[in-house]
């Protein structure tokens, strides 16, 4: 094709930058014409370096509206396909659409142009995906379309105008491209080197990667966010990966969270509320008039899609108005949903509250009608108030996302002066305010509270202005509250019960059953608590320092939940990548089970980073299993040098906190090659071994009772002896 060609580079709300993909397409192509439009906040656009905005980046009113409503792809979509009209208005014969940040230009990029069509679009598939259990799937490519909906060109006024009035509706970009083929007439841009990523990678030299999905920060993977195994991997595939690097300065960035003044974040459900009504204000220019619009309609909206919400609150103009309404009020701190939004109106039912309030006993409060390792707590402290003789009132709260237990009966009554309760201290805001008749008729607050690192943060430090007293479980967390309370902390223990393992053998565990009668050292975690804290990579790192492969000794990484945080859990697996004597386990087991896993290993290993308790540490010297550990945190209440392999560790800044864990604090980087000999130790003495595991026990039986917790906290609450 002859004429005039421009490149419209989109680029997403986030830190991809154009400058790059430009240069490539100025050296490939310098008869082009090469601009940038920006899809994100109108009040934060970048300023660019030899590459200019096509429209100024300005944005009217149906503008800002357009980039909210519909999934991210359409308001994206919309803003590109408007600055591809007034190409086309001008004297441009053909305009190319790339998405920054998710296509690379390898090589020259004519089988894009040179067709007389009105569409040229790139094939995601060429041939029928097998059906082999990888991903994507044929299912995949029908719910996404056939086409790259990231790099396609077009010529002639109708489609764009077609496109342009399409999408508005609630149709996906990928079968509206579809459609305008069908409509309009396209040319299928089939090449093998074109349109290259994660449906598929032939053997030709990539001229155009499209991976919309790839970060560089997880260079190991083209998607970190699929739960499965990938049709195209990188991992083992060393020339896939070396034109990952060639593209990496093309792919840097990240999309991030689209947000309205105030912080609100742009999630689906207003998405879909914006996309589905008529009339609504400008969210960016006009955003108080936006946010009093969005507010009834956002959680109406937010009900309708949510089956579990429907269930709990079959009825949330009616009989379920008072529960949802206090769910809503807190969702934005466990379920995301956005912080500045007004909830209803609604009449709340108050607590009872007896007439005459006593002082002998207290109200304990916590989510005890639920399933949560915090709810389990607060249990706990019931027996040992019931063991010590204690009265108690239990006042359950709701405001948690963890499922039902079939508890319904508590009392939800206010009887004493004393209330403990065993909230988080970032929760404790929420409380006071679902529950103000306990905090005005309470004269003695205490918050038990739990935290994984020594600094605590400014939004948990206010909450100590709604207590008298904060109780701890760990001596670590208490000196990590009380280096910053004016108020009283208190170090109360609470005894880790004795673990009962099922009757598994090693044989009867399948991805274990090939270690034989060799040493397994083993380490456990969840990927929900923040993969870096309980640091699996630098356990992988210090074994392959003790042993080299096949020396004998093998390291079992079992984790969970890494289905969930696929991206982490893909570290994991490459970090494990070229040792058969390392065996990365993701399952959720029984209770039962997962303890005759502990049992079974030779030596359990944490280098963890920071633990407010430790729990699984206590769990293993219960069962004799030698650990070793971090000698830094909350697992020092109980492990020392007589019980322990304790690790040496320096303080260094967090990284990869997943938000959890604030940059500026610190914690624990535990020394690997002294974990490495640590390791080499118990490998190679069995004496050593079996002293350790049998001090370990000894530990944990001399621990106090719950009735000696319910003692304690009979002294600390009421001068008892």
């Amino acid at each position: 094709m002859t004429g005039r060609v421009a490149a419209v580079l989109v680029v997403p709300h986030g830190t991809h930058r154009p400058e790059p993909v430009a240069d490539a397409l100025r050296s490939l192509h310098p008869d082009w014409e090469v601009g940038a439009v920006w899809c994100g906040d109108p009040y934060s656009r970048p300023q660019l370096d030899g590459v200019d905005w096509l429209d100024g980046g300005s944005f009217d009113t149906a503008g800002e509206v357009a980039i909210v409503a519909g999934d991210p792809e359409v308001g994206e979509w919309n803003r590109a396909v408007a600055a591809a009209a007034a190409l086309l208005a001008g004297d441009v014969d053909r305009v190319v659409m790339l998405w920054v940040g998710s296509v690379a230009v390898l090589g020259e990029l004519d089988l894009l142009v040179d067709s007389e069509q009105p569409l040229t679009l790139v094939a995601r598939a060429v041939d029928r995906l097998p059906g082999d259990g990888l991903v994507p799937t044929e299912a995949d490519l029908i719910a996404a379309g056939p086409y790259s909906t990231t790099a396609v060109s077009m010529t002639g006024k109708p489609v764009v105008v077609w496109l342009a009035a399409q999408l508005t509706g609630g149709v996906g970009v990928g079968h509206l491209l579809a459609r305008a083929a069908q409509l309009f007439g396209a040319h299928t841009c089939a090449a093998e080197s074109i349109g290259v990523g994660p449906w598929r990678w032939p053997d030709a030299e990539p001229v155009l990667l499209d991976v919309p999905a790839y970060d560089t920060t997880t260079p190991w993977t083209l998607d970190g966010g699929v739960q499965q195994q990938m049709r195209i991997e990188l991992l083992g595939h060393p020339s896939r990966q070396t034109v990952m690097e060639r593209a990496s300065a093309q792919l840097a960035g990240e999309r991030t969270q689209l947000c309205l003044p105030g912080g609100i974040a742009v999630d689906h459900i207003m998405r879909r509320v914006v996309a589905d009504a008529t009339g609504c204000p400008p969210p960016w220019s006009a955003s108080a008039e936006f946010r009093e619009w969005l507010s009834p309609r956002y959680w109406r909206a937010l009900h309708e899609s949510r089956s579990d919400l429907q269930a709990v609150f079959p009825d949330p103009g009616g009989r379920s108005a008072e529960a949802f309404h206090q769910w809503c009020r807190g969702a934005f701190s466990f379920d995301d949903a956005p912080f500045l939004l007004a909830t209803p109106d609604i009449e709340r039912s108050p607590l009872v509250v007896a007439d005459t309030l006593r002082g002998d006993g207290l109200n304990l409060v916590g989510y005890l009608t639920r399933q949560s390792g915090l709810s389990d707590v607060a249990r706990r402290i019931g027996e040992g108030l019931s063991r010590a003789g204690i009265a108690r009132s239990e006042i359950a709260s709701q405001r948690t996302a963890s499922p039902s237990n079939g508890t319904s009966a508590v009392a939800n009554r206010v009887e004493f002066t004393n209330s403990l309760c065993v909230v988080t201290a970032d929760q404790f805001p929420f409380l006071a305010e679902d529950f103000p008749e306990l905090f005005s008729n309470t004269r003695r607050m205490i918050g038990y509270w739990f935290w994984e690192l020594e600094h605590v943060p400014l939004h948990m430090r206010q909450s100590i202005a709604l207590v008298d007293e904060i109780w701890a479980g760990s001596r670590f967390v208490t000196d990590a509250f009380a280096a910053v309370s004016p108020v009283p902390v208190h170090h109360v223990p609470i005894p880790v019960a004795e673990p009962t393992p099922s009757h598994r053998s090693r044989a009867d565990f399948p991805l274990l059953a090939g270690t034989g009668d060799r040493p397994i050292f083993l380490t456990v975690f969840d990927h929900l608590s923040v993969t870096e804290r309980k640091n699996p990579l630098g356990v992988i790192d210090a074994f392959r320092q003790a042993f080299a492969p096949g020396e004998g000794p093998s390291l079992v990484i079992k984790t969970m939940n890494g289905h969930q945080r696929w991206s982490s859990h893909l570290r994991v697996l490459a970090a494990a990548d070229g040792r058969d004597d390392i065996v990365v386990w993701d399952e959720n087991l029984q209770r039962a089970d997962q303890m005759a896993l502990v049992a079974m290993a030779d030596c359990m290993v944490s280098l963890h980073r920071s633990e407010g308790l430790g729990l699984h540490l206590a769990e293993a010297m219960w069962l004799e299993t030698p650990t070793i550990a971090t000698r830094y945190s909350g697992n020092l209440d109980f492990m020392t040098d007589d019980n322990s392999l304790l690790v040496d560790a320096e303080m260094v800044n967090i990284e990869n906190g997943e938000g959890v864990y604030p940059a500026v604090a610190k914690w624990a980087e535990p020394d690997r090659r002294q974990a490495a000999a640590a390791m080499r130790r118990i490998a190679g003495d069995a004496s050593l071994a079996a002293r350790l595991g049998a001090a370990g026990r000894r530990t944990m039986q001399a621990q106090p009772s719950l009735a000696d917790t319910g003692r304690l906290i009979g002294q600390l609450l009421l001068g008892r002896e």
